[in-house]
């Protein structure tokens, strides 16, 4: 995914450097073995042993100072590694999880919400529309005065429960097996899904946390113990806000609240777990997975946006977690101001001893000065920033090989990170929803770079019911659909003659046959290219013929054909079908799928189109999905009646096209990356699968592949002459 490059500061918090080089603390290093040595000889008299010790002390502080293991100093080891001691001899108390209908209480002082997100594509968008994004997320973190995280989580796509459906709902049959196996291809590759979730809390004040625990050192009169009504009613006013921040035309949020609250505390749970120097593992009777955490300490100077979105690609289970700490832009134009001055300083002083390596200062000072000039200008917001990334699996091996994809990524981007060595005790609560940040690995930076990190770039489809139209070209996972879900349960299938947009439509109507039980299909085939499907299905074709009586509701599969193709007299038997096709469904409840190949029939015809106007309008209440196809989208924007009725499909495919009228680009809003797209999509005939474009409002838009299991080609091609993919 190529986008836009956000401008990213380097590590602001620097220390004084003496020489050009050493720290304070490197100072303390390198002197305090020399010292503690000089304190035991001083008064011996010089000899081999003393010489020895001197020699011995040179080597512990070179040691101390140079050699450092991940990253990190050997004091910083020993401190974590006394912690880590301490932790294995002492058991902590886990707090009490309380679950009420909108947030969950941890423990007496904190009150926790989710809102989750359904993200969008940026794949399928050009630069500008990249750009309105991140100015979305980054309109999110200057609104927010309080700490925000936000989790992407991945969990291996399960399509177990799918599987079962299908196996209950159909007839053992060559065409159900053949399904079966193209199923479980998937759960065999481990495809992943990603779910975005961003976490709001609210604390007990400091006052009453002291209050508390010191009552009789600090009298302050206050309550004794924490409104949790307060809280939780804060803590709603705060989602409200961050809901609004995010919800657009791209982007849906939600409220996370009622079973699905229940069942993410149920999920997070702090389990018990067994860390290691540099992984956490739960036990294999608690659903146990092995983790390996991953610090992010900084990123280049220009960042791709939604860089995230390219460790989440990477073949195995991958979470990342961002964490945002809004500051006070006061307090930190002063630090700011600070930090020049002391730059500005040790420039000059090591221009001034003749050093001439002052670049990564000098780029450091432009940094602080443009971070200065965002904040004088009232154009971002300074926040602490954090992320840190968790390679996880049931299986260690493959959680190990995951881990090893995960720096290999981090390298290609230049992106700089460290493992938290006995820190993984620390990682695995930072990991977890119902807990805040204890690793602390923040830099500061403002909120436009800290939005770089945008998270929202991955789309996922139902796992459990609906019809698998295809698999998405950019994820390989399957796009599991239920149309019956959705808000009106038509789609429009468009795409030009050879296309793929008919054997599409052929494949999804046996998957529907497979996927719902009792399910009606009444096809309308001017074309005469569905009959093979009605056979198969054990339905019955009926000729249309001038004042016939039409009765869909007599057969579970029905296809309606003409005597002739081509023929004028066809559209008005067309049109009396179609209305007598929705004066039956509109009689009864029961889940059905009408097709009406070669719409632009109806839509060039003035009755035509106020029928199927209506038959769209209508069609929810009666449990009925309508699949209109035809050759070109101009079919429908051409006429308003058209346009109406686009307004009331959620759902528009659109196969290859041979030309892309303005009219179309205008109200599809398409962008100039997409109408390319409609150009070059597979047809089928040079490849193993065609290709197309699936918009469904609110839920979906990305290019899927469209391929056939070989029982479905063998079935679709027996009845057009085999025709290709």
């Amino acid at each position: 995914m190529s986008g836009p490059s956000i401008r990213i500061p380097g590590d602001l918090n620097i220390p004084t450097r003496f020489f050009g080089r050493f720290t304070p603390r490197d100072l303390i290093r390198i002197s305090t073995p020399l010292i503690l040595i000089w304190i035991q000889v001083s008064g011996s008299p010089l000899n081999l042993s003393t010489a020895v010790l001197l020699l011995l002390g040179a080597g512990v502080s070179t040691v101390w100072y140079g050699f450092r293991p991940y990253g990190k100093p050997l004091d910083n080891h020993l401190y974590h590694f006394l912690r880590w001691l301490y932790r294995q001899q002492t058991e902590s108390e886990q707090p009490e999880i309380n679950i009420e209908q909108e947030c969950i209480v941890v423990g007496e002082e904190t009150v926790v919400g989710y809102v989750e997100v359904e993200p969008t594509n940026l794949e399928m968008k050009t630069t500008a529309e990249q750009k309105a994004l991140h100015n979305v997320y980054e309109n999110l973190l200057n609104t927010v005065s309080y700490p925000v995280t936000i989790h992407s989580r991945q969990k291996q796509v399960d399509l177990s429960q799918y599987r079962r459906k299908i196996l209950d709902n159909a007839d053992d049959s060559t065409l159900r097996n053949d399904y079966l196996r193209y199923i479980d291809q998937f759960s065999e590759n481990e495809l992943t899904a990603t779910t975005h979730i961003i976490t709001v809390k609210t604390h007990q004040n400091s006052v009453q946390w002291l209050q508390q625990r010191l009552p009789e050192w600090l009298p302050i009169e206050t309550e004794s113990e924490v409104d949790v009504e307060n809280l939780a009613e804060e803590l709603n006013n705060r989602i409200n806000e961050v809901i609004d921040a995010v919800n657009t035309a791209d982007l849906s949020p939600e409220h996370v609240t009622g079973r699905e609250l229940e069942e993410l505390a149920r999920e997070e749970r702090l389990e018990p777990f067994q860390p290691t120097p540099t992984k956490s593992t739960t036990p294999a009777e608690r659903g146990g997975t092995h983790q390996h955490p991953v610090i992010v300490s900084e990123l280049p100077s220009q960042t791709e946006l939604a860089w995230p979105h390219q460790l989440l690609q990477v073949d195995g289970q991958v979470d990342i977690t961002q964490v945002i700490h809004p500051r006070s832009p006061a307090k930190t134009s002063k630090k700011l101001q600070r930090i020049s001055e002391k730059l500005h300083a040790e420039i000059d002083s090591l221009l001034r001893q003749g050093h001439t390596g002052t670049n990564k200062l000098e780029s450091l000072l432009e940094d602080t000065e443009w971070f200065l000039d965002l904040l004088a200008d009232r154009e971002a917001q300074p926040v602490d920033y954090a992320a840190y990334i968790t390679a996880h699996h049931d299986e260690q091996e493959k959680a190990r090989q995951t881990l090893e994809q995960v720096i290999n990524r981090l390298e290609t981007l230049q992106i700089r990170y460290q493992q938290p060595v006995l820190r993984t005790d620390q990682a695995y609560h930072t990991h977890n929803l119902l807990y805040s940040d204890q690793l602390d690995e923040t830099w500061l930076v403002p909120t436009s770079s800290a939005a770089a990190g945008f998270p929202f770039a991955t789309q996922n489809t139902d796992q459990d019911h609906g019809v698998i139209y295809g698999v998405d070209k950019n994820s390989q996972s399957p796009v599991l659909l239920d149309r019956f879900q959705w808000s009106s349960h038509s789609t429009a299938r468009m795409g030009m003659v050879g296309s793929g947009k008919s054997y599409a439509s052929k494949i999804e109507l046996l998957r529907t046959w497979l996927a719902y039980q009792d399910t009606q299909i009444i096809i309308v085939d001017p074309k005469k290219e569905y009959r093979s499907i009605t056979r198969l299905l054990n339905g019955e074709t009926q000729v249309l013929k001038q004042s016939q009586e039409i009765n869909p509701s007599d057969h579970s599969v029905v296809n309606y054909t003409v005597e002739d193709r081509g023929q004028e007299e066809n559209k008005k038997l067309l049109v009396d079908a179609v209305r007598e096709i929705y004066r039956s469904t509109s009689q009864n409840r029961r889940k059905t799928l009408v097709l009406i190949d070669e719409a632009r029939i109806l839509l060039n015809d003035d009755e035509g189109r106020n029928v199927l106007n209506q038959f769209v309008l209508e069609a929810r209440d009666t449990n009925t999905a309508i699949t209109l196809v035809t050759q070109n989208a101009s079919h429908f924007t051409h006429h308003r009646k058209g346009r109406e009725i686009l307004d009331n499909i959620p759902a528009k495919i659109f196969m290859r096209h041979d030309r892309v009228p303005d009219s179309v680009s205008n109200y599809f809003d398409l962008s100039q990356r997409e109408k390319q797209r409609l150009h070059e999509l597979k047809t089928g005939t040079d490849a193993e699968y065609s290709e197309a474009l699936v918009k469904i409002t609110g839920k979906l838009d990305t290019q899927i592949e469209i391929q056939a299991t070989s029982k479905e080609h063998a079935t679709i091609t027996a009845g057009n002459g085999g025709r290709s993919r």
